[in-house]
């Protein structure tokens, strides 16, 4: 264990604290050498075990902490889960000479920022220790007000309150459904109220693409850990928005999607509600179990179609399937999105009057098409309503998350309608005859 007597960077300077943990003496003189050349790094200490390592990042609150995988009297994979507790503000990038999988996704569980191949080269370690320290804004702890009106540095759970779980869904691709989830969820957001937005889209969810969120980490590292849930965890997988919103992304691969259990996803939410004022989830347009265990916990379920008529057609089959449910009407929120009035007038799409007359619903929100705006928005990786707040379709947008918000008063407290995954397996089937 290695400290430096005097420290090596002026003080004037925004300089990258690094701590290197490695049981061979070699490789840390090597990257201790290969770090000296930048002018904004420095190496704060070095450690040839994970218990020493441990104590270093205790007592030096290093940026960045190398780390070995395979080490002597605590391995590195234990090293990094003690730091994330201990040490929440060092962000540790784990390093190994193999690059399995297996190996990857243990070190993100563990709370690893990102993962490093050995040998490593110069560019790629500067690189990676930069870009590690640049990120450390989009998943650092949003401050929430805890009960004693005292802002608090991490999420903190209540039995007091459960949070208002709202669904956003449309059976039909394209119809707006992701940018009416990223947009309600960031209008839900003001001083004092926790939201949480969700990409339940299993195989290719889009929300990090329309907020401009990146991280190792996702929905599927919660799900694997959802029986014994550490809220460490939970916030090292998260990502916060610039609003403040906190976001749960989408799994990177859609061949990710066939480890995850609608069960075990349930689960997960009924856990985060404590934590959160509301939770917005963003659901693929497949109608399967998860979106029925969805459907289930929801206390609003915001339906979006176009003024189409296939939408309108598909539409009535889901709102038949939440008859058969026995869902209440006040449940289901009809949003038309994409309304164009002058097609409207040419008669080349369904008037909103028509469609709330075929589905017997009144649309909540009808949401004007804007193409240049949102397309813009979208591109920009920024929400709509981030400008021209008084102008359509941002003013729409904000007026639905108000809606919303004023449908489920704070004092009522939310009614949870899951049901037990052995009984959700077959529902879907028994209500279509299958």
């Amino acid at each position: 264990m290695t400290k430096p007597l005097v420290p090596q960077s002026d003080s004037k300077k925004s300089v990258i604290k690094v701590l290197i943990v490695d049981d061979i003496p070699e490789t840390r003189e090597n990257l201790k050498k290969l770090l000296a050349f930048e002018a904004d790094i420095e190496v704060v200490g070095t450690a040839s075990t994970g218990r020493e390592g441990l104590e270093l990042a205790q007592e030096l609150t290093p940026d960045i902490i190398l780390m070995d995988i395979n080490m002597p009297d605590m391995d590195g994979i234990s090293a990094t889960e003690a730091i994330s507790k201990a040490v929440p503000q060092a962000s540790v990038v784990m390093m190994s000479v193999q690059s399995e999988s297996d190996y990857l996704r243990r070190a993100m569980l563990a709370g690893a920022r990102d993962f490093l191949t050995k040998p490593i080269s110069g560019e790629e370690l500067y690189a990676t220790v930069r870009s590690v320290y640049d990120r450390r804004p989009q998943i650092a702890v949003a401050p929430v007000v805890t009960d004693t009106g005292r802002p608090s540095g991490k999420l903190t759970v209540s039995a007091q309150h459960q949070a208002h779980v709202i669904v956003v869904y449309s059976p039909q691709g394209g119809a707006g459904k992701t940018t009416i989830a990223t947009n309600v969820a960031a209008s839900l957001m003001r001083e004092g109220t926790r939201v949480l937005l969700m990409d339940c889209d299993l195989q290719f969810g889009d929300v990090g693409v329309f907020l401009n969120l990146q991280s190792p980490r996702n929905l599927v590292d919660l799900v694997h850990a959802v029986d014994d849930l550490d809220m460490d965890l939970v916030e090292n997988v998260m990502v916060t928005h610039e609003s403040g919103l906190r976001v749960l992304l989408g799994p990177a691969r859609p061949e990710d999607a066939e480890e995850i259990q609608s069960a075990k996803v349930a689960q997960l939410v009924e856990k985060l509600r404590s934590a959160f004022d509301f939770i917005v989830i963003d659901l693929a347009t497949k109608l399967d179990d998860l979106a029925i265990a969805m459907f289930d916990l929801a206390e609003r379920i915001v339906l979006v179609i176009n003024p189409t008529l296939p939408a309108v057609k598909n539409l009535r089959i889901i709102l038949n399937l939440m008859d058969a449910l026995q869902y209440p009407e006040i449940k289901e929120m009809l949003v038309i999105n994409k309304v164009t009035a002058e097609l409207e007038r040419v008669k080349a799409a369904i008037p909103v009057a028509a469609i709330e007359g075929n589905l017997k619903r009144k649309a909540v929100a009808v949401v004007p098409m804007d193409e240049r705006r949102v397309l813009a928005a979208i591109n920009r990786g920024i929400t709509v309503i981030a400008k021209d707040r008084n102008m359509s379709p941002a003013k729409e947008l904000i007026t639905l998350a108000d809606t919303i918000r004023a449908s489920v008063s704070p004092e009522e407290q939310a009614q949870p309608q899951g049901a037990e995954a052995s009984k959700q397996q077959s529902r879907l089937g028994r209500l279509f005859g299958g």
